[in-house]
């Protein structure tokens, strides 16, 4: 793991809103309850931890189906990131609080009266147990949700910096985030013409992908939804090739999870190259426990997060800009072709299975 010679957390200097002072001195961080609402109407509800920084690169926290992005081990790390970092931590659709749905919204989506199992207009929440295990791929819009709250309701508030986004994902949280981060190199912002603003709009000079400049992956888990994918071929475009800094954390008594971490970073980093100096496997000593059972706190894992993001976002972050979600229309390239990624929700992209981003 990288190392810096700044250390690791300021305390004392970084009291503001949203923090407050112990009697010893320390600062306790706090973050704000929030919900927002994916394409299909499914309410997610997370926590925002607001960084004391002006506008602060933008962590996402991604937990393991199953788990819960409220669980301690998650809150945890996110006030360990708030002083330098904006934190969102959610809670995936059928997961914790984030039950609810329109099912007007919901149950229109094909694939969700298909794979979701109790269709019908009067369900008004779903659960994890409803999901069939192929419809496990689909809470990918989830973080695309999340990606859309943030750029809309806090980057452009000037509450963060999503142009400096951060993803951190546990086992198949990190699965998910690897789908959706393939992606966005193939999602374009377009924008207004420079010629001659009554011509049609013409694509951002980056995919949207540009916007993640760090990737930390806790175990990463090869399977999802019971289907086996390739790690290395899904990461293949951020990583390989477009050196997207990523770590592969495991614990050194996880045999396959070393040997997976180690094989990932092997596929994805150029030998010499300088574009990949930030990919690499990371061992936790003193562990079997895979994903956020990394990060506890007997452990370094913390501290080298830290550690490695200081420097990264040294090195690869990128200025603040204004997103304009609401207005901006997005599209998909395929080919030379461009499809749009927006339609009638101005505040989210429209419902994708990902499948075409998944490696096999």
């Amino acid at each position: 793991m990288m190392k810096v010679c700044r250390g690791v957390l300021v305390a004392a200097a970084l009291a503001g809103p949203g923090l407050m002072m112990l009697p010893s001195g320390r600062v306790a961080a706090q973050g704000t309850p929030e919900k927002f609402t994916t394409i299909d109407g499914v309410d997610l509800h997370g926590m925002f931890y607001k960084s004391a920084k002006d506008k602060a690169p933008t962590v996402i926290l991604l937990h393991a189906i199953g788990d819960s992005g409220m669980k301690k081990s998650y809150t945890d790390l996110a006030l360990a990131l708030q002083p330098e970092y904006s934190v969102l931590t959610f809670d995936f659709r059928g997961h914790g609080k984030s039950k609810d749905i329109d099912p007007q919204k919901f149950w229109a989506v094909q694939a969700n009266a298909k794979l979701v199992k109790g269709a019908s207009p009067k369900k008004t929440s779903i659960e994890l147990a409803d999901f069939h295990k192929e419809y496990h791929h689909y809470l990918v819009n989830d973080i695309a949700a999340a990606k859309a709250f943030l750029d809309r309701n806090k980057n452009d508030n000037g509450v963060c910096n999503t142009a400096s986004t951060i993803l951190i994902g546990a086992e198949t949280g990190a699965t998910l985030g690897a789908i959706w981060l393939n992606s966005q190199w193939s999602l374009q912002r377009m924008m207004p013409n420079p010629n001659n603003p009554m011509f049609p709009p013409v694509a951002a000079p980056d995919p949207e992908g540009k916007d993640v400049i760090a990737c930390i992956w806790l175990t990463i888990s090869p399977t999802l939804g019971g289907a086996t994918l390739s790690i290395s071929k899904t990461l293949d475009t951020a990583v390989k090739v477009n050196g997207t800094p990523t770590v592969f954390m495991y614990g050194d008594n996880d045999k396959l999870g070393k040997d997976r971490a180690n094989n990932l970073a092997k596929a994805l980093k150029l030998p010499d190259s300088p574009k990949h100096k930030y990919i690499a496997a990371y061992e936790v000593k003193g562990t079997k426990l895979p994903g956020i059972g990394l990060v506890q706190k007997a452990l370094p894992t913390e501290k080298e997060i830290l550690n490695y993001l200081e420097e990264v976002v040294d090195k690869k972050g990128r200025e603040w800009s204004k997103r304009d979600f609401r207005t901006s229309p997005y599209n998909w390239r395929v080919g030379a072709a461009l499809v749009p990624a927006k339609g009638t929700d101005p505040n989210n992209l429209n419902f994708s299975d990902y499948v075409g981003f998944i490696g096999r």
